[in-house]
């Protein structure tokens, strides 16, 4: 587009703002949302819609395309050194879980425009790498790009040498995970999956992979650093917002849809095919906007209030529950009860994943031993197909239970006990502080004296919860009774040889943060319908020798805990799968493990589970529902940190590791950040917001209600940083 054309379109847009502001102060309801669409459809539609929203009334807004963060230029791109080899990085980033997780064909995703109109050109895809990107999702190349396309600014592969093969725990093949339409980080095609009750044929669908929410990105000054395992900052509340708009545009704006057919069906597609196209659209259209009204009236008459994810965080536990026990189990006819559906009010930030696969419990909230049973509930959360129905095939689905594992083992590698002279970690590693990318700035060097210092203060206010670094043989040499691989920190695996990480639990009330996550599993319950057969005593407690009386469990309606219905439900989904390949004992054994299925009979109290601090410093924002924007605000009074800070668009600060936030918080965020609050407008708590707990204060070295450890000078706070800058 010209200047002149962008000069303008400006003015249109001015003018067409100042109109639409009239309108919606007045009672043209109808008038107000062909003006609020012609306002997004000019150049400028995130701004648009940024002022139409804060006089819009609550009918309209969702349906304005939110605003999303403007595109940054990339001046490099790394991903850093995790003793990865490249091909696994890349077959993780596609690995598919049979997931189907938007609910349309994958032909139609690729061929879907943005739901924005243009007065000068035709809009791009939906699937275009530099608009998903403004989701979060990070760029990646097709199957077959060159060496030099990797290596390119954009994707920024490393030409590295490569670590050592890392060997799989059973003889089950992975499938490969192609890219061909160049789909960012996290997304897979669902090919040749039959339908888990009908058993027929189904087109493709496209769902996320685990890589989708656990990896991670830093941006500095037009510099990427992309991080395998680390937190996500994507936003999938707006991707499926958009996705619903971009179908109705797909649907109604003119000319879209004879675009679309000739995309979906090819260029000699007759008018039969193309009106069979339409009419499935308009039923698609028609089902998403029926389950979000029907789940909306759910919450609103139990008085359940959402509270909004953004980006890097999602109420992945109460979406899990959603989809298997409310969505899954609904089938025509036989809808499920209303109260298996919950307000998702929990949200957390995507956690981390290297080391995790060591733990004992690796969830926030110490509730699933399992790795197996932990993923694929996973993955049937992202919407992998399940058979709910009590027909013949109950418990298929279309999880891939054979990538699940795979995926698990290269996050895990080898046993660190094993031949070396050191134990070490050899899966997925922690990412290192990368001074060495900005040689010639201040801010990402290393200071040894502050290191120094802030080994001390680890020493005194850290290692007991978070027990001591890894790597640090300093620390190991000063504090032996700290060490991290000790076998205090480890215990037997079951009567066997290997031995498993023991991360402390600490009760909620003890580390004062957030309540909502840790709560989920102790209050929500959900009903299981007899065909579905699930008897705690017998599918947990006995099936895995759990030594726990679960017999009065369930209700006589068939009520019982959410989280024994899931570790049931998910486990004989799994077993399933394997009496379908015909899955030999030797092999199902090996898929199992050593571990348990079983409930978390050492927290008699709801707990969160506490972690190493290895690549601490890739992890912003800070504690398990990401309400706290860096290190340095983690270190403050609890009382002390922001209220509010945006997120979604900001660059890292390396000084206070994380997002430089000022006192008080973020007063406005730029176009399409997300405002993060603790507080509602009246002063209340939000849902889930909590940014208590984890407190040093009031001079006291002895632990209180959500204090746990003394105040802090600012001198010591950066020493510390600088400290858990080399973990």
């Amino acid at each position: 587009m010209t200047r002149a054309a962008r000069t303008a379109a400006a003015l249109i847009a001015k003018e067409a703002i100042m109109s639409i502001k009239k309108i919606l102060l007045g009672s043209g309801a109808a008038v107000a949302l062909v003006a609020a669409s012609a306002v997004a459809a000019i150049e400028f539609p995130d701004e648009a819609v940024t002022l139409i929203s804060g006089v819009a009334p609550n009918w309209l807004t969702p349906l304005l395309p939110p605003p999303l963060p403007k595109a940054k230029p990339v001046k490099a791109a790394y991903w850093l050194d995790q003793n990865w080899r490249l091909d696994d990085r890349r077959w993780f980033h596609h690995a598919g879980q049979g997931t189907a997780t938007f609910p349309i064909p994958y032909a139609w995703f690729v061929a879907l425009e943005q739901p924005y109109l243009s007065l000068f050109r035709q809009p791009g895809l939906l699937r275009d790498p530099d608009y998903l990107q403004r989701f979060g999702f990070i760029p990646s190349p097709k199957t077959d790009a060159s060496a030099t396309d990797l290596r390119a600014a954009g994707f920024g592969w490393s030409s590295a040498p490569q670590p050592p093969e890392i060997k799989p725990s059973t003889s089950l093949a992975w499938e490969p995970a192609p890219n061909d339409d160049a789909l960012p980080v996290g997304f897979a095609r669902l090919a040749g999956a039959k339908d888990p009750i009908s058993g027929a044929a189904q087109p493709d669908g496209v769902g996320l992979t685990c890589a989708a929410c656990h990896t991670g990105h830093v941006e500095y000054q037009g510099v990427t650093l992309r991080i395998d395992g680390a937190g996500a900052v994507i936003d999938l509340d707006k991707l499926q917002s958009i996705l619903v708009q971009s179908l109705l545009y797909a649907r109604y704006a003119p000319g879209r849809f004879d675009r679309f057919a000739t995309r979906v069906l090819g260029e000699g597609a007759g008018d039969a095919d193309k009106t069979a196209l339409k009419q499935k659209l308009e039923a698609t259209i028609a089902d998403i906007v029926a389950v979000a009204m029907k789940t909306g009236q759910i919450t609103h008459d139990a008085g359940q209030k959402a509270t909004g994810d953004g980006p890097g965080r999602l109420d992945a536990l109460n979406r899990i529950g959603n989809q298997v026990f409310f969505t899954d189990l609904s089938r025509p006819n036989h809808p499920a009860p209303n109260g298996n559906f919950h307000a998702t009010d929990a949200p957390v930030s995507f956690p981390h994943i290297w080391t995790a696969p060591w733990f004992l419990w690796a969830q926030y909230d110490s509730s699933i031993e399992h790795p197996l049973i932990r993923n694929v509930g996973e993955a049937m959360g992202v919407a992998a197909q399940l058979n709910l129905t009590g027909a013949d095939g109950l418990y298929r689905s279309t999880v891939k239970v054979a990538n699940v594992l795979w995926v698990e083992d290269l996050l895990r590698g080898p046993d660190p006990f094993g031949a070396a002279e050191r134990p070490s970690f050899g899966g997925l590693a922690a990412p290192q502080w990368p001074q060495s990318l900005f040689p010639d700035d201040a801010a990402w060097k290393i200071d040894p004296q502050k290191v120094s210092r802030g080994r001390r203060l680890y020493a005194e206010l850290c290692s007991g919860c978070h027990l001591g670094p890894i790597g640090d043989a300093e620390f190991d040499q000063a504090y032996p009774d700290k060490r991290f691989w000790t076998s205090k920190n480890w215990i037997p695996v079951r009567g066997g040889a290997e031995q498993i990480l023991a991360p402390p639990q600490i009760p909620y009330q003890t580390v004062g943060t957030d309540e909502g996550r840790a709560l989920v599993l102790k209050t929500r319950e959900v009903d299981t319908p007899r065909p579905l057969d699930i008897a705690p005593q017998r599918d947990i407690s006995e099936r895995w020798s759990c030594g726990v009386d679960l017999s009065g469990a369930v209700s006589p309606s068939g009520r019982m805990p959410f989280s024994l219905a899931l570790m049931a439900t998910v486990d004989n989904v799994i077993r399933k799968w394997m009496d379908d390949n015909q899955i030999a004992p030797a092999v199902r054994a090996a898929a199992f493990g050593p571990l348990k299925n079983c409930p978390n009979t050492g927290a008699d109290q709801p707990y969160y589970r506490t972690r190493p601090l290895n690549g601490i410093w890739a992890t912003a924002p800070y504690l398990h529902n990401g309400s706290v924007p860096s290190l340095y605000w983690l270190l403050r009074p609890a009382a002390e940190r922001p209220r509010k800070f945006c997120i979604g668009g900001g660059d890292f600060d390396p000084k206070t590791v994380g997002f430089a936030t000022p006192e008080g918080g973020s007063k406005a965020c730029t176009v399409g950040e997300t405002l993060f609050e603790a507080v509602d407008r009246g002063g209340q708590p939000i849902a889930g917001n909590g940014i208590g707990g984890h407190s040093f204060e009031n001079g006291e070295a002895k632990p209180g209600a959500g204090v746990i450890g003394r105040a802090l000078t600012d001198a010591e706070r950066f020493d510390l940083i600088e400290y858990l800058k080399t973990l």
